[in-house]
């Protein structure tokens, strides 16, 4: 689905008119929480999250949060449900995967760790307890229900915000965001601007990579939740953006479209620009006339941030690094 502009403008008709929809959503979501008994794991789940419909930058998160726990000896696994993906899993990530298989993020999650994709997430969570994991970061899991969370992150974007504040399809919220930020307990936030009050705070930026071309004249081109975030790193980089074409979140690309793109940016005497969580979705021979756009997330405080989770999960940094056939025991979920 494409972002509709009147989700980031103010309350205008569209949102009035489609506000009891969106109580509507928000309720059954709340209800169907409430029945769901979550399945409580051995190992600890991470959830990073948010209340909103995609854009704000929770997979990097997830990465970047990857990252500072293998430093400290955790053997972490991603487990997503693999938006948009055929399989129903749990299945393991593997390059001999596509992303009709799997979807396009758990692509990106498993450049860094081992990922599974179960559309069932404690079957999930399962498999990863089975090869190894001392824990599992959760992607996009703040509105799953079926696990124990011991820790919910929400991330948040300053730039995006909240938008319009109304439920879908009056607005982006997934949620109320009461209800989102009750069941959370700490908030990433990406940027410099207004964050919800009232729960731990870890603030954090995204870092745009170094590139080898010349940002001067550019054709950018992206499927975001909120493909603005996308453009206006660009803009910080100092490049010039000619055009930019702006598709539906997890979009997948036709021959078409990447034609017409590329006689676009012929025409303007630029670059063909995108971010790699598109180029992981087309396929190799339209990659190599793509330039990419690499980000990473930096947290502020790594440290403070490290020290809540240990705080929260007291027993997690006393796991030895798992070696050889050693296995965490654990009770089956289904026998």
């Amino acid at each position: 689905m494409k972002t509709p502009s009147f989700w980031y403008t103010s309350r205008g008709f569209l949102s009035s008119l489609l506000s009891p929809l969106g109580w509507l959503y928000g309720k059954g979501g709340k209800l169907l929480r409430a029945l769901k008994k979550p399945h409580r794991f051995p190992i600890p789940v991470i959830s990073v999250g948010n209340i909103i419909c995609g854009g704000s930058g929770k997979t990097p998160t997830a990465i970047a949060l990857a990252h500072l726990l293998q430093q400290k000896g955790i053997e972490v696994h991603f487990v997503t449900r693999g938006y948009g993906g055929l399989l129903q899993g749990p299945v393991e990530v593997s390059p001999s995967h596509s992303p009709k298989d799997i979807g396009d993020e758990p692509l990106l999650l498993a450049q860094h760790a081992p990922t599974w994709v179960a559309k069932n997430r404690p079957l999930g969570v399962q498999k990863a307890m089975e090869n190894g994991a001392h824990l599992v970061i959760l992607d996009d899991g703040h509105q799953t229900s079926s696990l124990y969370k011991n820790i919910s992150f929400v991330v948040v974007n300053a730039l995006q915000g909240f938008g319009n504040g109304h439920v879908m399809p009056a607005g982006p919220l997934r949620e109320t965001l009461q209800e989102g930020l009750r069941r959370a307990n700490a908030i990433i936030g990406i940027g410099e601007g207004n964050m919800p009050a009232g729960l731990p705070l870890f603030k954090a930026k995204i870092n745009p990579q170094p590139v080898s071309f010349s940002l001067n004249r550019v054709v950018a081109f992206c499927g975001l939740g909120f493909p603005q975030k996308f453009y206006r790193t660009l803009k910080d980089l100092g490049a010039t953006l000619v055009a930019t074409k702006s598709f539906p979140d997890h979009h997948t690309y036709t021959e078409d479209e990447l034609l017409e793109l590329q006689a676009l940016a012929k025409a303007q005497q630029a670059l063909l620009i995108t971010t790699r969580k598109d180029w992981v979705k087309i396929s190799p021979s339209w990659q190599k006339h793509l330039h990419v756009l690499d980000i990473e997330v930096q947290f502020e405080d790594p440290e403070g941030i490290c020290n809540f989770i240990f705080e929260k999960i007291p027993n997690l940094h006393c796991h030895p690094r798992l070696r050889g056939d050693d296995k965490i025991k654990f009770t089956p979920l289904f026998s």
